[in-house]
């Protein structure tokens, strides 16, 4: 059995013995070191410890959060790091994305998932929420890094921006066919397209990515 060392950081100390704690319950998971974000030395704990993956609880993932989180992707070997954070804000992700998060938990997820999570960054995947999923993928891929961080419809076209706007708007195919005054067919084939760039199976999912990039909804259905 392969043993993943772990190290959490974490401002709260008892939130982060808890953590720590839950971890260690796991057969093939080791806690090897705590420390707060605000700790100078954490390359050196890092390096010293040399973990798999650090939790990272970030509050504000802001400036200071994104900063902390090139700090720990900078250290050799590098962690894998997840981020555990009450925001679901796409913006923060794709940050947090660049600057070296594999993960992006909700900090009232389980310990289950958790331990889930460590396991999966691990084993080298990316854990994102679904609906955010597509364009943090763009970021780490590194083609679209810009246009992911500013817009992460960047890729749709013309006509597939007024079928995601109809989503939004909660029109349904038939609706959004007769408003873009094309077939129902053609309404299927921009959705296929649009859930495919923007990395969703769901019109629920497509319309979160939308509503998070500042899409909103319109009383006129597209077309009118």
């Amino acid at each position: 059995m392969t043993i993943r060392r772990v190290v959490v950081v974490d401002d709260h100390r008892m939130l982060g013995e808890l953590l720590a704690e839950s971890l260690s319950a796991e057969p093939d998971l080791r806690v090897v070191g705590y420390a707060p974000s605000a700790d100078a030395d954490i390359e050196g704990l890092l390096t010293r410890t040399r973990p798999d993956v650090v939790t990272v609880e970030i509050e504000d993932a802001g400036d200071a959060g994104t900063t902390l989180l090139a700090r720990i992707a900078s250290v050799t070997p590098r962690p894998r790091i997840v981020v555990l954070t009450a925001s679901t804000e796409l913006a923060r992700m794709v940050a947090a994305a660049r600057s070296g998060a594999d993960a992006w938990l909700s900090k009232s997820a389980g310990s289950a998932e958790l331990a889930a999570t460590v396991r999966a960054v691990c084993d080298g995947h990316t854990v994102y929420p679904s609906a955010h999923l597509g364009a943090v993928l763009r970021v780490l891929a590194g083609g679209q890094a810009e246009a992911a961080a500013d817009d992460p419809l960047a890729e749709l076209t013309r006509q597939e921006r007024r079928v995601l706007q109809g989503m939004v708007d909660g029109a349904r195919g038939p609706d959004l066919a007769a408003a873009l005054h094309v077939s129902t067919g053609t309404v299927r084939s921009h959705t296929r397209r649009l859930f495919l760039k923007l990395g969703v199976h769901s019109r629920l999912e497509a319309v979160s990515v939308a509503r998070a990039a500042g899409v909103t909804p319109r009383r006129a259905h597209p077309g009118e």
